[in-house]
């Protein structure tokens, strides 16, 4: 999992300048498009990984449904 960590962690750094960017100009929608790109691939790695290795969640699990435009 230490891949998806380490990509969790440039994800959270490129949101925090983002969000700095967005403070700085006062323009609220600047990198919406780059925000919702990370967020939805973070959520599908983490899904890919806990789908094929579930451990003690397998009894929980429902696949999400995904929001195409």
């Amino acid at each position: 999992m230490s891949k998806t960590v380490n990509r969790m962690k440039l994800s959270e750094a490129i949101l925090a300048l983002i969000e700095l960017q967005r403070t700085e100009t006062g323009d609220a929608g600047l990198g919406a498009d780059v925000e919702e790109f990370l967020i939805e691939a973070q959520f599908q790695e983490l899904e890919t990984e806990i789908l094929q290795n579930p451990g003690a969640f397998e009894p929980w699990l429902v696949r999400r449904r995904r929001h195409d435009n």
